[in-house]
Formats: C-alpha cells, sequence, structure tokens
C-alpha cells in the first residue's frame, strides 16, 4: 500500500464503524448519511489493498486484517486527542465547543433552559448535547463532559455527584379511581405493572419488580423511562421511576424501598482541568441543578450541596 493515496479523514470513518460495529450506528454517531460511510469505508479499503471489514447481516466485523489496522489507528487517535486537549487548555478565550452527554430526562426537561441562559452569558462557547443513556469514551473525546446515572464513576475521571434520586411508584388519578391506590411495595402485586425491557432491567427496581411481580400483572415493558412514565399518564399501569420523572399527571404513591437512589454526576478527562471553558460550563451547570425548583421540591438540595468532591485529584 502506498500511504501517499490514503485519505486520512477516513481513518475516523473506520474507527468508528469498528466501534460501533454497522454503518447504521456510525453514521448516527458522525452525524453523516449511511451512504457517506458506506463509499468512506470502501475508499479506504480500496486504497489499502485489503479487507478490513467481514459484512454480516447483523453488522460490520473487522477481519484479521482490520484488527491489525485498528491498533495503530487507536494510538494515532489517542494522540489527536490528547494534541486537541493541549491546543483547547492553550486557548484563554472563552470561545470553543463543548460536546455534553447526558441522559434523555434531564436533556430533554432540564438542560434546554440551562443552555439558553449559559449562551446568553456565553455566546462565543457553543453547546452540542449529545442524548442518550450510552457511556461515551471522555478519554477519546466522544465527549467533553458527561452528566451520567452511576453509582460508581470511572476513578480516572474528574466528578461532582450532583444528588442522589429517590424511586417512587406512580399513578395517574385516572388509574387510581378504577383500581384503588395500593399503600406499599407488597400492594403492587395485586396492580398492573408498567416494567423494564433490555438493558433496564439491571437496575434495582426492575430487578425486584421481576422476582416479586407476577408475570401477568406486568402490562408494559419499556425501554425508556420517559416511555414509562407517558405510559402511566395515559393510565396503563403503576410505573416504578425516579423522582426526576415526576409530572403533575402522576400521582406519587410511595417510595420503593427495594430500589437504591440513583446517583446522578457530572464528569469530565481531567487534561479538561484547566480548559477554561469546559470548567465554566461544569460550574454554570452545577449551580443550575442546585438552584433548579424541581429538585428543591424532591429533597436534593442538601445531597447537591454536599457532594461537590473531585472524583481524581490526578
Amino acid at each position: 500500500m502506498d500511504l501517499t493515496e490514503l485519505n486520512w479523514s477516513d481513518l475516523k470513518f473506520f474507527l468508528t464503524v469498528a466501534r460501533c460495529g454497522s454503518l447504521a450506528k456510525a453514521a448516527n454517531r458522525l452525524k453523516v448519511t449511511h451512504s457517506t460511510v458506506f463509499r468512506r469505508i470502501n475508499s479506504l479499503e480500496a486504497a489499502a489493498g485489503i479487507k478490513l471489514f467481514a459484512r454480516h447481516p447483523e453488522g460490520y466485523r473487522l477481519t484479521g486484517a482490520g484488527d491489525e489496522v485498528l491498533a495503530y489507528v487507536e494510538r494515532i487517535s489517542d494522540r489527536i486527542d490528547e494534541l486537541q486537549r493541549l491546543l483547547d487548555n492553550r486557548n484563554d478565550h472563552l470561545r470553543g465547543v463543548i460536546n455534553v452527554t447526558a441522559p434523555h430526562n434531564l436533556a430533554y426537561r432540564y438542560l434546554p433552559g440551562y443552555l439558553v441562559e449559559f449562551h446568553r452569558l456565553y455566546p462565543d462557547i457553543h453547546v452540542n448535547l449529545l442524548v442518550g443513556n450510552d457511556d461515551l469514551n471522555l478519554s477519546r473525546r466522544e465527549a467533553d463532559l458527561a452528566i451520567r446515572a452511576t453509582p460508581a464513576p470511572p476513578e480516572h475521571l474528574i466528578g461532582t455527584k450532583l444528588f442522589s434520586l429517590a424511586w417512587g411508584a406512580y399513578a395517574c388519578e385516572a388509574y387510581l379511581a378504577e383500581h384503588g391506590t395500593p399503600a406499599d411495595e407488597d400492594a403492587l402485586k395485586e396492580h398492573a405493572i408498567i416494567s423494564a425491557h433490555h438493558d433496564l432491567l439491571r437496575l434495582p427496581a426492575f430487578d425486584w419488580a421481576e422476582r416479586h411481580i407476577p408475570p401477568q400483572r406486568i402490562v408494559a415493558r419499556c425501554s425508556d423511562l420517559i416511555g414509562m412514565s407517558a405510559l402511566a399518564v395515559a393510565g396503563l399501569g403503576i410505573a416504578l421511576l425516579p423522582d426526576d420523572q415526576a409530572k403533575p399527571e402522576l400521582r406519587r404513591l410511595f417510595s420503593l424501598a427495594a430500589a437504591r437512589h440513583s446517583d446522578i454526576w457530572v464528569l469530565t478527562h481531567p487534561d479538561l482541568r484547566d480548559n477554561r471553558w469546559v470548567r465554566v460550563f461544569k460550574e454554570f451547570i452545577i449551580d443550575k441543578f442546585k438552584e433548579d425548583p424541581m429538585f428543591k421540591q424532591h429533597g436534593v438540595q442538601a445531597a447537591i450541596r454536599s457532594a461537590r468532591r473531585p472524583l481524581s485529584q490526578a
């Protein structure tokens, strides 16, 4: 292979497909079309003169040669990320781009209002909001700052605990009028329950429901907490939810002793500790959550105030 014929930007496409395992997921991550990813991968393979991926119905899998190339490309990507952080930290102006990842409900209900105010204060700092529950890699600059629900954040990241959310049983008034109001967890066995699907089943509330609620009482499953709350608002049954899902259409019946609190953290990479615009944004977000009436209402104000500590000083 003649490296002078290599389009280096194709390596970014190669790396993303290797990490995502499919063209569709890679296209979504790169914010381009499926056909663009397909064309760039084919171009790279033509320039390399080897097949880097084996095409399967379930997705793209690296060939043996692809595995070898990936090891080199990973190192190149790491060095570029380190260089980018170095250059960003040298920039003393409050001007730049921040990629922020956050779970759905916080991203939809709370962050938009915060970001409007932040933009007014710092118009030259542009925030990209990456919505989802995926653990984007901060070391690879997939995100600069993560708002993440986790009981144990990675030790190599710098973290500030925002608050701990309790869990409760929630239902709409129409459902309760027709079926009665359960007084505790044991009484849920006699009610229609909206439970989790796929990855959410690992959470303590849904693990408890799988072991204690009769299968015939689970009327629906959902892979998203917002979807569960919407089903409860519609009157389908009782949903087990963290308290950030509280809304006027739902009544909180009681706390779930079986569910541990969900700890919400703000996480950044240590290399960004001296980045002025990331630091300004992080401090702004912490203060906005601390002041939000929603979280004051649910008794997490003290938790926010007492939890501002770094995971790592390194």
